[in-house]
Formats: C-alpha cells, sequence, structure tokens
C-alpha cells in the first residue's frame, strides 16, 4: 500500500511537471518568434500579435477557475489539461497560422485555470506556516520552462520543425491527466459554495473585493507584472541592439533568467515562511525598484548587463511568489477564486506591459524602461501599504 505522505509529494511532482508544461508552450514562442514566422510564412508582427494574446487569456481565467470553488480544484485541473493537450496537438499535427492561435489560447486560458486551482489545493491540504515552502517549490515550474523547457524546445526545434515541441508537450500533458486522475482525491467545495448555479459565481468577487487585503494584493499584482512586462518584451532587442548578440547568445540569456527564477523560488521556499511572507514581500519589492533603478548604470558591457538582468528577476521572482503564498489565506473559503483573480489582474499588467514597452523602446531607450519599471514597484508598494498596514498574519 502506498504511504499516503509519498503519494502526496508524487501528486506535487507531477502536478508541478503539469504546470511547466504550460508554461514552456506559452514562453517558447519569445525567444523563437522568427522561427515560428518563418515556418509558417508570416511577419513577425502576426506572431507577437499572438504573444499579446496569450497573456491577454489571464483576463478570462477568473471566470474558469472559479468554478473551483463549486466544482473542485480536482476537475479544474483535469480540464485546463485537456485544453493544453487539445492545443498542443492540433498546432503539432496541422502547420497553420490558426493552429498555433489556437495553442497559445489554448495553453494560456489552461494556464490561467490551472494555477489558482492547483494552489488552492495547496491551501487546503498544506498548514499555513509550510505553504511558501510547497508554493515555492511548485513555481519552480515558471524557472524550469526557461531553464530546461525552453532550450530544450529549441533544440527540437532546430533537430526537427517548429511544430515538433507542440507535439511532445502534448502527449506528456495527456501522461499528467491520466497519472493526476489515478493519483488526486475528489475534492469537495467548501460548505455553502456547493450546488450554487454558475450564474451565482458574481457572488464570489463581490465577496473578496469588500477585503481590502484583496484589492491592495490585485493592485500589486497589476504594478508588478506591468513593471516586469516593460523590461522583458525589450531586453533581447537591447542585447541584439545595443551589443550584436546573436539569437543564441540570448537563449543563453534567457537560461540565466531560468536561474535567477530558480533561486528566487528557493528563497521564497526556504526563507519567506521563517521571515514572515508579508515582510518578505515588502523586501523584495525594494530590492526589486532597485534592481530596475540599477540597469542604465551596468550598460556599459554583456557581463554587467546580465549581471543586472538576473538580480532583476531574482528579486521579482522571489517577491511575486511570496506573495502568491500569502493570497491563499486572505478569502481561505474562496481560495481560487482569489487566486485567480491575482492572475488576471497580473495578466492585464502584462498585456499593458507588452504593448507599452515595445512603444517606449522605439521611442527611447533601457534608461526609461527601467525607470518607468521601478516607479510601477513603487506603485505597487503603495498599494501593498495601503492594504496590508494591519494584516496581523505574515
Amino acid at each position: 500500500m502506498t504511504h499516503p505522505r509519498f503519494r502526496f509529494y508524487t501528486l506535487i511532482f507531477v502536478t508541478t511537471l503539469a504546470k511547466l508544461l504550460m508554461n514552456t508552450a506559452r514562453r517558447m514562442v519569445y525567444p523563437f518568434a522568427p522561427a515560428f514566422a518563418r515556418g509558417l510564412g508570416v511577419d513577425l508582427a502576426a506572431i507577437t500579435s499572438v504573444i499579446a494574446l496569450n497573456q491577454a487569456t489571464a483576463v478570462l481565467g477568473p471566470v474558469g477557475a472559479s468554478f473551483a470553488d463549486h466544482y473542485g480544484n480536482r476537475r479544474i485541473i483535469l480540464f485546463s489539461l485537456v485544453m493544453l493537450c487539445i492545443g498542443c496537438v492540433a498546432a503539432g499535427l496541422i502547420p497553420m497560422y490558426g493552429t498555433l492561435v489556437l495553442a497559445l489560447f489554448l495553453a494560456g486560458l489552461a494556464k490561467s485555470i490551472f494555477d489558482p486551482s492547483f494552489q488552492a489545493f495547496i491551501g487546503t491540504h498544506v498548514p499555513f506556516e509550510q505553504r511558501g515552502k510547497f508554493i515555492g517549490m511548485t513555481e519552480l515550474a515558471w524557472a524550469g520552462a526557461t531553464l530546461v523547457g525552453i532550450p530544450l524546445a529549441g533544440m527540437t526545434i532546430q533537430a526537427f520543425s517548429f511544430q515538433t515541441p507542440f507535439l511532445v508537450i502534448g502527449i506528456l500533458a495527456a501522461a499528467c491527466f491520466a497519472l493526476i486522475f489515478r493519483l488526486m482525491p475528489e475534492d469537495r467545495p467548501p460548505a455553502g459554495t456547493a450546488g450554487k448555479k454558475p450564474g451565482q459565481l458574481l457572488v464570489n468577487w463581490r465577496q473578496i473585493m469588500k477585503n481590502r487585503q484583496v484589492l491592495g494584493m490585485l493592485s500589486f499584482a497589476f504594478f508588478m507584472a506591468l513593471g516586469s512586462d516593460i523590461l522583458f518584451v525589450v531586453y533581447g532587442a537591447w542585447l541584439e541592439q545595443s551589443y550584436g548578440l546573436s539569437l543564441a547568445a540570448i537563449g543563453m540569456g534567457t537560461i540565466l533568467i531560468g536561474m535567477a527564477e530558480v533561486a528566487g523560488e528557493g528563497i521564497t521556499a526556504f526563507f519567506s515562511d521563517r521571515i514572515g511572507l508579508l515582510r518578505t514581500v515588502f523586501i523584495g519589492m525594494i530590492l526589486t525598484t532597485g534592481a530596475y533603478f540599477l540597469l542604465p548604470v551596468l550598460d556599459r558591457g554583456v557581463p554587467y548587463v546580465l549581471g543586472g538582468l538576473f538580480l532583476v528577476f531574482l528579486c521579482f521572482e522571489f517577491t511575486i511568489v511570496t506573495a502568491m503564498s500569502l493570497a491563499t489565506e486572505l478569502v481561505p473559503e474562496l481560495r481560487a477564486s482569489t487566486l485567480s483573480a491575482f492572475y488576471a489582474v497580473g495578466g492585464m499588467g502584462r498585456v499593458v506591459g507588452a504593448f507599452c514597452g515595445g512603444l517606449i523602446w522605439s521611442k527611447t531607450g533601457i534608461f526609461h524602461i527601467s525607470v518607468i519599471a521601478g516607479v510601477c514597484t513603487l506603485a505597487a508598494l503603495a498599494c501593498m501599504t495601503a492594504g496590508f498596514i494591519r494584516f496581523s498574519r505574515s
């Protein structure tokens, strides 16, 4: 008979792997956009438009993820894997622009409802005192996409075609579905939410929006994501235009970003619970602001620039992941709705950042990009201060 603790850790591992697949499907289009454009015979602008659509799916996430508060996290997690599998297999078998749009749309929507449901599951089964550790471990899937998933996708594209990574992801997603279906227990919605009609899901939103801490957290998510994507969408152009780096060299820079994200998630997993989640978030915002403001000073050579980017993504990652852990306790009876709102508002910030980043870069340069990103982080700090000044559980 399988030991319950071993079964639980196996479930966390498999579900984290599924999360890594979703992140890879969404993020690999950034560095390999030219390869996708060539393979489909479209302009690069057509691919970047799909990136914006992919980020915009976060806004739709709460509609699906809030169903987890009524029908259980397990069903929503499994449904999101079905969407990922369908989209990736379609893109892997049919080389058309429309199927790429479908694949990235479904991958983005799947992630938007998967993440809050998975974290709500952890919030239900893991004590608050250990939640930062577990969510920090599962968020390694985000860094794993840049550290492992994207490099492997690049090698696969070079060896076969731009379609092949999607097909591989679709097959692995089906395997994860089967394992999670077997390992994850059927969960019941919290008392008072079961059996409600979908139209009544808006009650969840009205309830959580009355919470000042939730409003502070959502505002934080918007400004943090806005500042991050203003830089993220142009850092490749910065390295290429200012220092003449090749696509392969920029890919190596992506691995460096993955290492920074792993380090940031490690800080969350091993230190945030000891320091206190709220205190860690405030420390992280201050450090992230300083890292943004430092980038123009480091614009004097590739090693300095890469070191600055490493610092930015390290500070950003442990700040945002720790905030996710904190968000699980704001409205415990509606965790999935609260977390899906967190992702939705963050997704809105990323959409705005993606559009504004390119525009700002074309008109100015890295100095203004860095300053605006830092100011956005200061705005996030102000929002958290307003929302959490009396929050007692750190």
